[in-house]
């Protein structure tokens, strides 16, 4: 099968390496110019990191834990995620660039291009492209993120599925000498991540808000509505202001959850945040996005056809994705209530994981244990 996969992030790539591995042919669409930079950290555990070790990547992940060797990941007081256990701590810059060095090789990469038009029948999905010429696919997923184009072609306009948390984010990069530190007053938090050598440093501002009109492109805007939010704060806040009007590279986005009855209609799928996004303060969604795309790709070899594949995934991600959106709402109101009484930090008991990984590729260990391995 053809499958043309919407979105070149966590999601989407890791799609389509395991869409490769069960012999489809995977072509990843994005919109950006490259694989996307920037953004904060996010945490992984559990199942997560048993779908990277299904990949040989979890090596590589663990190499780039920001928490090995006393990491200065000092900000979890500020940060409006649920304090729970988390095994392994990374920019998501990074898990996204292993897992596209991981396929590009042998999967087809369009950037800098995007959905236009999405014409299903009874034998294929009809797509044509804001640049690129028309073409035929068996299949589509969309994991183009919270605002998926996809999903809004096929399933409706955003407002019917997007749930505001009441909290913005921007994220951008600083030079390495910043140090971690934190600045926190009712509404507004500040947190400041350094990178275990160094080198690299990233600042997250948070804002509690109700839903604001803006232009999702207009860095400059965003820009301006931060700073307006975080005027007259402490000096952290000023040189992290200071800092801000330089940044090139800046992440604006509201802590939103999507809720949906289906992710999948006749021939699409949704995959990731465009189905199910937990919101940043889940910080689950890189995990949920790993595990979705193992069982969806694992589904869809196993499955008689995609029907049955669409509804066997569906079934194995409901309750997991459940518990994560339940962290994501829970996350949201920490920040209103504070951070929980220093006694209590590292003690709430996560939940029992929901699902439980099939081994859709039976001899996978052996397979990767070999030198040299690439994605199949």
């Amino acid at each position: 099968m053809d499958v043309l996969v919407c979105g070149a992030g966590v999601a989407g790539a890791a799609l389509a390496y395991w869409l490769r591995h069960h012999r489809f042919t995977p072509t990843v669409v994005e919109r950006a110019p490259g694989v996307r930079t920037g953004g904060y950290a996010t945490g992984l555990r559990g199942e997560a990191l048993d779908v990277l070790d299904r990949m040989a990547l979890l090596d590589q992940v663990r190499a780039l834990d920001l928490r090995l060797g006393g990491a200065a990941m000092t900000d979890e007081d500020a940060l409006p995620v649920a304090i729970r256990p988390t095994d392994v701590e990374i920019l998501r810059d990074d898990l996204a660039g292993l897992l596209y060095q991981a396929t590009c090789g042998e999967v087809e990469y369009v950037f800098d291009d995007s959905i236009a038009t999405l014409e299903q029948t009874d034998a294929d999905v009809r797509v044509t492209f804001d640049r690129g010429r028309p073409r035929r696919f068996d299949l589509v997923a969309g994991a183009d993120g919270l605002h998926s184009r996809t999903r809004s072609l096929v399933f409706g306009p955003q407002e019917r599925f997007v749930r505001h948390l009441g909290l913005y984010t921007a994220v951008f990069g600083l030079p390495g000498r910043f140090g971690g530190r934190v600045h926190r007053v009712p509404g507004k938090a500040a947190g400041v991540l350094v990178t275990r050598d160094g080198s690299r440093a990233r600042a997250a501002l948070h804002f509690a808000s109700g839903p604001l009109a803006y232009n999702r492109d207009d860095h400059g805007q965003h820009k301006h509505i931060v700073a307006e939010r975080f005027a007259g704060q402490g000096r952290l806040v000023r040189r992290l202001l200071a800092e801000m009007w330089e940044a090139e590279n800046l992440f604006f986005e509201a802590n939103a959850q999507v809720e949906m009855d289906r992710w999948y209609a006749g021939r699409v799928v949704l995959v990731g945040d465009a189905g199910y996004c937990a919101a940043p303060s889940s910080g689950r969604g890189a995990s949920q996005a790993l595990i979705g795309a193992y069982i969806l790709a694992g589904e869809l070899a196993t499955a008689g056809d995609q029907a049955e594949a669409f509804a066997a995934y569906e079934r194995e991600m409901r309750g997991f994705v459940a518990e994560h959106q339940q962290m994501g709402r829970e996350g949201a109101d920490q920040f209103f209530l504070g951070p929980p009484p220093e006694e209590e930090l590292g003690t709430t008991v996560a939940r029992p994981h929901l699902v439980r990984l099939r081994n859709y590729a039976p001899g996978l260990a052996a397979e990767r244990s070999s030198p040299g391995r690439a994605a199949r």
